[in-house]
């Protein structure tokens, strides 16, 4: 499947055959995407705004970006971030809150338990800024190892855990809002215990969900790729790999969708300067772009839902 061809048109929409796939752009290179591993954007409801973790692999921060013109301002730390290793920031469809990855300690007391977890946390807005980070329920962190946490606009929270007993094996699952609190996590039923997904976004309206997946495919490559499944009457449709123009062995993941329904984003470690002949001016040029974001590491990339709308595309009415 064209990537964006269901986001755009809906779930009635078909990919136009014998059409290329959609360009991927690197998003603000040398700013957002730097020379550190960078991925895991998250915007404000109007766009001003923009969370996304920065990692070396062994410790990651949120930083905040403002836009500023036609373009973003230096990220700075978000002020709630820093003291222990935080990551995959995730706003909330109205702004209220945002929720993250963390490994600070626990809150509560839990005897026998590892030390070392990787849980969800929740922060609100304020009329200055945030509330100090407080831990998710049991219901929602009931693993040591959570990640990427999606919201969806009546507060359900999807995410993703490590089920495995004695090895690593990932599994999507979600915990439905309700009143003041969230339901036991119950496993998304198009993921299964050996699929290895990863990464799971939930569009507002629950009418989708985009996700990595590193065991999917035809030609299973060892690497992750981003896949949709959307919502049908009796439950989700199968899982559809989402293809863009220049796609390749590297890892793809930590999708998300812009606040306007205009840009898929999505977190890749692929490079751009791999020509083996060229030119001096032209080696000077990747050169610089080596130092300052195409050097292997995690990068945010985006392709353009409107244009893969109106190029690649059709409604079946």
């Amino acid at each position: 499947m064209l990537l964006t061809s269901t986001l755009a048109c809906g779930s009635a929409a078909v990919a136009m055959p014998n059409v290329s796939p959609p360009q991927a752009e690197i998003f603000m290179p040398g700013i957002i995407s730097g020379g550190a591993n960078d991925g895991a954007p998250t915007f404000s409801p109007d766009g001003s705004t923009l969370y996304f973790e920065r990692t070396n692999g062994r410790w990651a921060a949120i930083l905040v970006a403002r836009k500023k013109g036609s373009g973003w301002g230096r990220p700075k730390l978000a002020e709630f971030s820093g003291h222990f290793s935080d990551q995959q920031p995730a706003f909330s469809p109205d702004g209220k809150y945002l929720i993250f990855v963390s490994t600070r300690p626990r809150e509560s007391e839990c005897v026998g338990c590892p030390k070392d977890v990787s849980h969800l946390y929740r922060v609100d807005r304020t009329p200055t800024g945030w509330t100090a980070p407080h831990e998710l329920p049991p219901e929602v962190n009931f693993r040591d190892r959570i990640f990427k946490p999606s919201v969806a606009a009546n507060g359900d929270l999807y995410f993703m855990a490590d089920i495995g007993a004695s090895g690593t094996k990932w599994r999507l699952f979600r915990s439905r809002r309700g009143g003041a609190g969230y339901a036991a996590a119950e496993a998304l039923e198009f993921s299964g215990e050996n699929d290895g997904d990863v990464d799971p976004y939930i569009a507002r309206d629950q009418s989708f969900v985009i996700f990595s997946s590193n065991h999917r495919g035809d030609r299973p490559d060892g690497h992750e790729h981003l896949y949709i499944v959307r919502r049908q009457s009796d439950g989700w449709s199968a899982a559809e790999q989402l293809h863009y123009e220049g796609e390749g062995p590297w890892d793809d993941g930590e999708a998300s969708v812009s606040p306007d329904g205009q840009w898929l984003y999505f977190t890749s470690a692929r490079t751009v300067a791999g020509r083996k002949e060229r030119g001096r001016a032209a080696a000077l040029r990747d050169l610089s772009a080596i130092e300052r974001w195409d050097n292997s590491n995690n990068n945010v990339w985006r392709v353009s839902i409107s244009a893969a709308r109106s190029q690649r595309t059709i409604q079946d009415n």
